[in-house]
């Protein structure tokens, strides 16, 4: 039996190793990241086990693109030092002794916990006291291990009824740190205390459940140290029932919170690592026990374990890669898209050229019809001279009474608005005052520069016009069209022939003369 003992134990101290690696945690703090870049946290922490070198490069990128501050990157750049399987490249990343990953992330965790932004913030103060914890606890200093764990149960009592599993999963820690120091019997009345209270939790939740994991696991190994290998039965054998309940049932225990594993393949794995470690406790209890019977069943179910570890592992590395092969393509991307951004800016430059150039085109038009309708306003402030009415029988061939008889029918124009009948004819006018059509076009020759009939009332509108687009802006273009007898179309022609800008542009430069 003795020979079976000296194969046994190596063997199941190898596997047991080769599947844990350095860390008892596997679910990774999330955090909301950009999703079009592989500079994230996320992607980091994706690759950080097997890849750690990497992990820290794309930290280092995504402090820099601006997708995570520098406390957010000094947090998971301790995570990555402390939880990576790859410690032997963290060491010589670092050209340190072995363990000086330890050493570094210790280092970066207790800087980040005297910055202001952590004072404030509960969850992330918490997060950098787990990996001091852990740190701690590998390195085998117990009054570190004692005092950070008490530091994060404080901070998880502070978060409220909801953080009660945290709160317990650190309290395990704090009993587990106790025994270390030699106080057994206060270390292991925290623990029993403990899981009384994780016991009496009857509802499948995923944080309870991790909890309770990790409270038997530390109250095994403490036995485990005393040599009391028959009291550590009952507790492994907990563990692998209470994981095999959760295989079985996993929708039930879905509590949303930030340690559940979010797929099959991290459950499977979480799953894995804590039962393959209790099996192989038994194992080694079972062999040094003599139980041939229950040996050989645990050991069986460890090579099953191991198996699916082994392809698990190497679906890891393929998925390494392919982070590789996208990041690769994230780069020639970011090339792509820097091309694309340099022929923006410059399309945006000639816009803005041609934008300019349209403004002070327009602003040089604009000042020259300011010009234009302040001597078109000066124009018609110069009213005629009203003249006292003659008589309508005059005789017309009197000269005298020619420059009279001309303003009396203006006037009557004008006051009793005959020009906005859009149909005024020239002998509307003769006969309204008994005129021949030869003295009234004489008259016009005369007194009106010798314009035609059609030509004198349009003149009249469009002073008309002018009046009315100043002195009621209310109205509109075609209302003053309406009201001065000529179509809008009309009006308009008219008024840029006569003035050179339109009734619109008239009306907009008013304000500014």
């Amino acid at each position: 039996m003795s020979r079976i003992q000296s194969f046994l134990f190596p063997l199941v101290a190898a596997v047991v190793l080769f599947l844990t690696g350095c860390t008892g945690r596997v679910k990774t703090t999330q955090t909301q990241q950009p999703q079009d870049t592989i500079y994230t946290a996320q992607k980091a922490m994706a690759v950080y086990e097997y890849q750690p070198e990497l992990a820290l490069q794309i930290i280092d990128s995504a402090v820099i693109a601006g997708n995570l501050s520098e406390v957010r990157a000094d947090f998971f750049r301790a995570r990555i030092y402390s939880w990576s399987v790859m410690g032997q490249v963290l060491d010589s990343l670092l050209h340190g002794k072995e363990g000086i990953r330890f050493d570094t992330a210790r280092g970066i965790g207790e800087r980040l916990l005297t910055h202001d932004s952590l004072k404030t913030n509960l969850g992330l103060r918490q997060d950098v006291l787990e990996v001091l914890v852990y740190v701690a606890r590998q390195q085998h200093d117990t009054m570190r291990w004692l005092r950070r764990s008490q530091e994060l149960v404080e901070v998880c009592h502070e978060q409220g009824e909801d953080a009660e599993p945290e709160v317990l999963r650190t309290e395990a820690e704090v009993g587990a740190a106790l025994f270390q120091m030699g106080q057994r019997e206060r270390g292991m009345a925290k623990l029993d205390s403990v899981i009384a209270i994780l016991d009496s939790h009857e509802r499948r939740q995923f944080n309870w459940l991790d909890a309770t994991v990790i409270a038997l696991k530390r109250k095994l190994w403490r036995l485990k140290i005393e040599g009391k290998y028959i009291e550590t039965i009952p507790l492994a054998r907990r563990i692998i029932d209470r994981l095999n309940d959760y295989e079985q049932h996993p929708q039930d225990y879905h509590d949303g919170s930030y340690r559940e594993p979010t797929d099959s393949t991290e459950r499977a794995d979480y799953i894995s690592f804590y039962r393959t470690q209790a099996q192989a406790h038994l194992t080694a209890v079972y062999s040094s026990l003599g139980e041939q019977a229950g040996m050989e069943e645990v050991y069986q179910q460890i090579e099953s374990s191991v198996r699916d570890a082994t392809a698990r592992e190497h679906i890891n590395r393929y998925h390494a890669l392919e982070q590789q092969m996208l990041r690769q393509q994230a780069e020639s991307h970011s090339r792509m898209m820097t091309i694309v951004a340099i022929a923006s800016v410059v399309g945006l430059l000639l816009m803005l050229f041609f934008a300019t150039y349209v403004f002070f085109q327009n602003r040089r038009i604009r000042q020259k019809n300011q010009v234009l309708i302040r001597q078109i306003n000066q124009a018609l402030s110069i009213e005629p001279t009203p003249a006292p009415e003659p008589s309508v029988a005059a005789s017309p061939a009197d000269e005298d009474n020619t420059m009279a008889l001309f303003q009396t029918i203006d006037q009557c124009i004008r006051s009793e608005r005959l020009y906005a009948n859009a149909n005024i004819q020239r002998q509307d006018i003769c006969d309204r005052f008994n005129l021949r059509r030869e003295v009234l076009n004489r008259l016009l020759a005369t007194n009106a520069d010798g314009q035609s009939f059609p030509n004198y009332i349009n003149g009249i509108r469009l002073s008309e016009a002018c009046r009315l687009l100043r002195d009621e802006p209310a109205k509109t273009v075609v209302a003053i069209a309406d009201e001065v007898g000529l179509s809008p179309r009309y009006l308009r022609r008219l008024f840029f022939e006569q003035y050179g800008v339109t009734p619109t542009e008239y009306r907009a430069v008013l304000p500014d003369t």
